[in-house]
């Protein structure tokens, strides 16, 4: 709009003349180039519209046309009360005013839209002249004007304000015992990111909307759309999953080194975006190096603790830069290019490497595409993404990543990778209201024998079977159920008796007992193999049971109070013997017999994180407080990860609470041994699957408490 045609729109108002009230018609705008001085010697070309929006005129606001001037509030802030079109509050732009609008990306719209919908307040006055100034904020859009309201100094968008989270004491401990594992176990750590960011001068640049600048762009979206994105995705569970960032100008600066994702750091990275300084050059080559070295040494450390390798840690490597790199030599490129690709031979699928382009169209990012190229050529995933300079789609970018660790920890953590290539027995399962009487049997008299299983004598390299009497010693063949009542996931249950033979048949004999054979085809010949397995389990279960009540025993705090007159359950687990015999086939077989248990059989807790929620009513007092029955069996499992030294966890506690003695008792069966390193205990063992997995859902109780026992969760 040029003078004149203002000079007619104001002597229109005075003179009372209102031109015809139409609907808006804004013309389409063609755009010439202006050469805007940014520098003595740089000039940085921005494209202006060739006309001004029309000017259209309604009614005043009532109280405007009386007082003529704007209603100030208490606070010093004018509301801005007329009902006129945004389009007829005009902006008398100053060359300043609109380069800026053009370099922030912000449109005369915004502006006309905050003077009439905005906070308006004093400014500060010209540093200059003193001349006074108005400050109109609408939403994130700042508009700073000469003291009419109506020529325009300039005009920024205000950074996005992301609230740093609040840390309570249980966030605290969480995050001290977080870094205790990742410092002591850290075989625990299920995923760690490594996270290169640009802070080279170019990283200044105020043209990321919603931000100050582009380095804070980078710590913003980092913060919200991978740190707190995962954060809120995981709930409450324990997780040990770790972040390493390292700040790339000159060198690599490593600046958060293997801390716990947690609410700590998402505050931490919050203060960087304040903190960090852009500066100097972008040189590739030192940080790439750093985050190698940092990867590969923790690589080789839980190497050595004989992890399987599909037990080791997911690694995420995220580079975002906003241009070419500095070190740009021969030399340079091609150690850049050696370094992630022995990254990615060694690795393999364990490595992701996730390169971001912050930057306009047309920047020059061939350098980390290449990377990824690299990467990806030798057997590693990896991404390569421009977001612009759009902050929406830089977020974008985060929660993408984000999604993908989260897809990545939980195939680490998935629980359902039993299976076997071996054949399952076509068997029809007993119903469960079948009368006792008419649950058919069926005997076998034929070099029937009874044996005992001696894990001490194993561990000597010794032969581990002595053969020993039957229970009952009239006995010398059994009656086994023609159909199993129950089935797990290896093994299939039946009724058994054991009988004693007379002219005239048999006869029954002692109490009915359990027996347990693979479900699988020819998996149980004999005594070895599938019942050895069995039998080395639920001794070791058995011996660490008895060290447990030992230490109960032992502890002060958890002696029963002096009104109390009972006492902490103790554990224990079925002591189980093999009957061999040849079947009707003739080839010798065997299978695992254990006390029948009587009362309501409970699972506890499994190999795959379950831990029972509907806990009994129970409860014994003790100088500790009052403790539920069944938390003694989770401090069973926490207890024998602490004093295996982490190598091993016995879980899948099921079995019942026995009450008919003077004190409680829980009789335990078919537990299952999660190990570290080898050797292995049977199909079940899902090694440190199974362990991480009891490490998330455990919560620390009071006998946890008394007993010393390291924190690997919450307390209760």
């Amino acid at each position: 709009m040029d003078s004149s045609s203002t000079k007619r729109m104001v002597d229109n108002l005075q003179d009372g003349n209102e031109p015809e009230r139409k609907r808006p018609n804004l013309p389409p705008s063609s755009n010439h180039e202006d050469i805007i001085p940014v520098g003595r010697k740089q000039k940085k070309r921005v494209s202006f519209a060739t006309e001004e929006a029309q000017v259209f005129y309604f009614e005043k606001n009532h109280t405007e046309e009386e007082s003529g001037t704007p209603q100030e509030d208490n606070d010093g802030s004018v509301s801005q009360t007329t009902c006129r079109l945004t389009a007829e509050l005009t902006v008398l732009s100053s060359l300043h005013g609109r380069a800026r609008r053009i370099l922030r990306d912000i449109s005369k719209l915004d502006l006309q839209t905050a003077i009439k919908y905005g906070v308006k307040m004093r400014g500060h006055p010209d540093p200059k002249t003193r001349e006074e100034r108005w400050k109109f904020v609408f939403g994130n859009v700042v508009y700073i004007t000469d003291s009419t309201c109506t020529r325009e100094i300039t005009s920024y968008k205000e950074a996005v304000n992301i609230q740093p989270a609040t840390i309570t004491p249980e966030m605290l401990e969480r995050h001290d015992e977080l870094v205790r594992i990742l410092r002591d176990e850290p075989q625990l750590c299920t995923t760690h990111s490594v996270i290169i960011i640009d802070q080279s001068g170019s990283m200044r640049a105020a043209d990321v909307n919603g931000f100050r600048n582009r380095s804070q762009a980078a710590y913003g979206t980092l913060a919200l759309d991978y740190i707190a994105e995962q954060l809120y995705t995981r709930g409450d569970d324990l997780f040990v999953d770790a972040i390493s960032v390292i700040e790339m100008n000159d060198t690599g600066n490593l600046i958060i080194s293997k801390d716990p994702l947690d609410w700590l750091l998402f505050n931490n990275l919050l203060r960087r975006q304040t903190e960090a300084k852009p500066r100097s050059h972008g040189n590739y080559l030192h940080s790439v190096q750093l985050a190698s070295d940092i990867i590969l040494n923790e690589w080789n450390l839980l190497s050595s603790l004989e992890l399987d390798s599909e037990d080791l840690p997911a690694y995420m490597l995220v580079f975002l830069s906003d241009g070419k790199p500095s070190d740009k030599t021969p030399y340079e490129t091609e150690m850049r290019l050696q370094i992630v690709r022995f990254l990615a031979q060694t690795l393999g699928e364990k490595l992701t490497f996730c390169a971001m382009g912050l930057g306009a169209a047309g920047s020059d990012f061939h350098s980390l595409s290449e990377l990824v190229a690299n990467v990806k050529a030798h057997g590693a995933e990896g991404t390569f993404n421009h977001a612009g300079l759009s902050s929406t789609e830089l977020s974008s970018l985060f929660s993408s990543i984000s999604s993908t660790m989260t897809t990545t920890r939980t195939q680490l953590l998935e629980s359902n990778t039993f299976s076997s290539d071996k054949t399952e027995k076509s068997v029809t399962m007993r119903k469960n209201d079948t009368p006792l009487k008419k649950w058919p049997f069926q005997r076998y008299t034929v070099c029937v024998s009874r044996y005992r299983f001696d894990i001490d004598r194993y561990k000597n390299y010794k032969y581990a079977w002595e053969q020993v009497p039957f229970r009952d010693e009239a006995a010398s063949c059994f009656d086994i159920e023609t159909s199993p009542f129950g089935r797990g996931a290896e093994r299939l249950a039946y009724r058994f008796h054991e009988v004693k033979l007379h002219q005239n048949g048999g006869k029954r004999v002692g109490k009915m007992m359990v027996a347990k054979e693979s479900k699988f085809i020819n998996d149980e010949r004999g005594k070895e193999g599938f019942h050895k397995n069995f039998c080395t389990i639920q001794q070791k279960a058995g011996s660490l049971a008895d060290d447990f009540n030992k230490a109960i025993k032992r502890c002060p705090m958890l002696k029963p109070t002096k009104d109390e007159c009972s006492k902490p359950p103790r554990i224990t687990f079925l002591k189980c013997h093999v009957y061999e015999y040849n079947g009707n086939d003739g080839i010798l077989s065997g299978l695992l017999v254990e006390s029948f248990l009587k009362g309501k059989f409970t699972k506890y807790n499994g190999n795959n994180g379950y831990v029972l929620k509907s806990r009994s009513d129970r409860s014994v007092e003790l100088e500790i407080g009052e403790v539920r029955l069944d938390d003694f069996l989770q401090a069973f499992s926490h207890y024998t990860y602490i004093t295996t030294d982490h190598n091993l966890i016995v879980c899948d506690l099921q079995g019942v609470l026995n009450e008919e003695g003077r004190y409680p008792r829980f009789e335990l069966t078919d537990p299952v041994i999660c190990t570290k390193k080898k050797p292995r205990y049977g199909k079940t063992d899902l090694r440190m699957r199974g362990i991480r997995l009891f490490c998330k859902s455990h919560r620390c109780n009071n006998v946890c408490k008394g007993l010393g026992l390291p924190n690997i969760g919450s307390r209760k």
